[in-house]
Protein backbone atom coordinates (compact mmCIF):
# COMPACT_ATOMS: atom_id res chain seq x y z
CA UNK A 1 0.00 0.00 0.00
CA UNK A 2 1.45 3.37 -0.98
CA UNK A 3 2.14 6.08 1.54
CA UNK A 4 -0.53 8.26 -0.09
CA UNK A 5 -3.16 5.52 0.22
CA UNK A 6 -2.18 5.03 3.87
CA UNK A 7 -2.64 8.76 4.45
CA UNK A 8 -6.05 8.59 2.74
CA UNK A 9 -7.12 5.72 5.01
CA UNK A 10 -5.94 7.59 8.12
CA UNK A 11 -7.77 10.76 7.02
CA UNK A 12 -10.86 8.69 6.18
CA UNK A 13 -10.91 7.22 9.68
CA UNK A 14 -10.21 10.60 11.33
CA UNK A 15 -13.11 12.16 9.42
CA UNK A 16 -15.42 9.25 10.34
CA UNK A 17 -16.14 8.29 6.73
CA UNK A 18 -17.70 4.86 6.28
CA UNK A 19 -16.43 2.53 3.53
CA UNK A 20 -19.53 2.90 1.32
CA UNK A 21 -19.25 6.70 1.48
CA UNK A 22 -15.52 6.39 0.77
CA UNK A 23 -16.28 4.48 -2.42
CA UNK A 24 -18.70 7.20 -3.50
CA UNK A 25 -16.04 9.83 -2.84
CA UNK A 26 -13.49 7.91 -4.88
CA UNK A 27 -15.95 7.58 -7.75
CA UNK A 28 -16.70 11.31 -7.56
CA UNK A 29 -13.00 12.24 -7.68
CA UNK A 30 -12.34 10.18 -10.82
CA UNK A 31 -15.64 10.81 -12.64
CA UNK A 32 -17.00 7.31 -11.89
CA UNK A 33 -13.95 5.51 -13.42
CA UNK A 34 -13.41 3.40 -10.27
CA UNK A 35 -14.45 3.15 -6.63
CA UNK A 36 -11.10 2.14 -5.11
CA UNK A 37 -8.37 4.62 -4.25
CA UNK A 38 -5.65 2.22 -5.47
CA UNK A 39 -6.97 2.78 -9.01
CA UNK A 40 -6.77 6.56 -8.75
CA UNK A 41 -3.97 8.58 -10.29
CA UNK A 42 -1.53 10.22 -7.88
CA UNK A 43 -3.20 13.59 -8.49
CA UNK A 44 -6.64 12.11 -7.78
CA UNK A 45 -5.31 10.47 -4.61
CA UNK A 46 -3.95 13.86 -3.48
CA UNK A 47 -7.34 15.44 -4.20
CA UNK A 48 -9.13 12.74 -2.21
CA UNK A 49 -6.70 13.19 0.69
CA UNK A 50 -7.28 16.95 0.69
CA UNK A 51 -11.04 16.34 0.60
CA UNK A 52 -10.89 14.00 3.60
CA UNK A 53 -8.64 16.29 5.60
CA UNK A 54 -11.12 19.11 4.98
CA UNK A 55 -13.96 16.87 6.22
CA UNK A 56 -12.22 16.09 9.52
CA UNK A 57 -14.18 17.79 12.33
CA UNK A 58 -10.99 18.03 14.43
CA UNK A 59 -8.89 19.63 11.70
CA UNK A 60 -7.66 23.06 12.58
CA UNK A 61 -8.41 22.73 16.28
CA UNK A 62 -5.64 24.11 18.41
CA UNK A 63 -3.61 21.74 20.51
CA UNK A 64 -3.47 22.45 24.22
CA UNK A 65 -0.35 24.29 25.35
CA UNK A 66 2.30 22.03 26.92
CA UNK A 67 1.81 23.46 30.42
CA UNK A 68 -1.94 22.86 30.27
CA UNK A 69 -1.32 19.29 29.12
CA UNK A 70 1.01 18.89 32.09
CA UNK A 71 -1.66 20.14 34.49
CA UNK A 72 -4.22 17.64 33.17
CA UNK A 73 -1.61 14.88 33.17
CA UNK A 74 -0.73 15.54 36.80
CA UNK A 75 -4.42 15.50 37.68
CA UNK A 76 -4.72 12.08 36.03
CA UNK A 77 -1.69 10.88 38.01
CA UNK A 78 -3.29 12.11 41.21
CA UNK A 79 -6.42 10.15 40.34
CA UNK A 80 -4.47 6.97 39.60
CA UNK A 81 -2.63 7.42 42.91
CA UNK A 82 -5.98 7.71 44.70
CA UNK A 83 -5.57 11.34 45.76
CA UNK A 84 -8.59 12.60 43.79
CA UNK A 85 -11.88 10.85 43.13
CA UNK A 86 -12.75 12.18 39.68
CA UNK A 87 -10.37 12.07 36.73
CA UNK A 88 -11.91 14.66 34.43
CA UNK A 89 -10.93 17.94 32.87
CA UNK A 90 -13.87 19.59 34.60
CA UNK A 91 -12.81 18.38 38.05
CA UNK A 92 -9.28 19.60 37.43
CA UNK A 93 -10.60 22.96 36.20
CA UNK A 94 -12.73 23.32 39.35
CA UNK A 95 -9.76 22.59 41.59
CA UNK A 96 -7.58 25.08 39.70
CA UNK A 97 -10.27 27.79 39.87
CA UNK A 98 -10.15 27.58 43.67
CA UNK A 99 -6.39 28.17 43.59
CA UNK A 100 -6.83 31.03 41.11
CA UNK A 101 -9.45 32.86 43.22
CA UNK A 102 -12.25 32.04 40.80
CA UNK A 103 -10.37 32.71 37.56
CA UNK A 104 -10.60 30.10 34.85
CA UNK A 105 -7.47 28.10 34.11
CA UNK A 106 -7.56 29.17 30.46
CA UNK A 107 -7.47 32.84 31.53
CA UNK A 108 -4.50 32.40 33.87
CA UNK A 109 -1.59 31.25 31.73
CA UNK A 110 0.90 33.14 33.92
CA UNK A 111 -0.23 31.00 36.88
CA UNK A 112 0.21 27.62 35.15
CA UNK A 113 3.73 27.03 36.52
CA UNK A 114 2.39 27.64 40.04
CA UNK A 115 -0.50 25.20 39.50
CA UNK A 116 1.93 22.61 38.11
CA UNK A 117 4.07 22.95 41.25
CA UNK A 118 1.01 22.67 43.52
CA UNK A 119 -0.07 19.45 41.76
CA UNK A 120 3.47 18.01 41.75
CA UNK A 121 3.90 18.66 45.48
CA UNK A 122 0.48 17.15 46.20
CA UNK A 123 1.43 14.04 44.25
CA UNK A 124 4.76 13.77 46.09
CA UNK A 125 3.06 14.17 49.50
CA UNK A 126 0.39 11.62 48.61
CA UNK A 127 2.93 9.04 47.41
CA UNK A 128 5.06 9.61 50.55
CA UNK A 129 1.99 9.15 52.75
CA UNK A 130 1.11 5.92 50.91
CA UNK A 131 4.64 4.60 51.33
CA UNK A 132 4.81 5.46 55.05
Amino acid sequence: MSNLIQQIKIAQKAAGIEQDIHQLNVAYICNQRTNTCAQLTKLEQQQLLARYRAMNPNAGKKQLPAQLKMIYSLWGQLHRAGAVNIDSKGACDSFCEKHLQGKKLSQSAQQWPHIIEVLKQWLIRHKAKQGA
